[in-house]
């Protein structure tokens, strides 16, 4: 979400989040695949999320073989020079998230 909006809005409301569960947030454009809508809210499952604000590219991807592949469904709504901060919600108390790997890269790989 904005940086400048982290106070005063849910982050859903910028149509900027994945949502596990239902895929209406705005990153729902199915690129690959099946859409990843997981109905099994306890399974557990690894996804990556690769974002470039330069080029309005936001993309969610299944591990480990990007079987399927979500992106941002309006690119306009990013605005690169605007300043973002990445969130992780979990909305059921026994939710539990892990980030095994956060890297700045120069260009992503064409896998996903």
């Amino acid at each position: 979400m904005l940086d400048s909006k982290k106070n005063k809005t849910w982050a859903i409301d910028e149509k900027l989040c994945y949502n596990d569960e239902l895929n209406k947030y705005g990153v729902n454009k199915l690129v690959k695949g099946f859409p990843i809508a997981n109905k099994n809210l306890y399974e557990r499952r690894s996804l990556e999320c690769r974002i470039n604000l330069k080029r309005r590219f936001f993309r969610v991807g299944t591990l480990p073989d990007y079987a399927s592949v979500v992106e941002v469904e309006n690119p306009n709504s990013i605005d690169p020079a605007g300043s973002y901060r990445f969130t992780l919600l979990g909305l059921n108390p026994k939710t539990k998230m892990t980030i095994f790997k956060l890297q700045k890269v120069k260009s992503f790989d064409a896998l996903m």
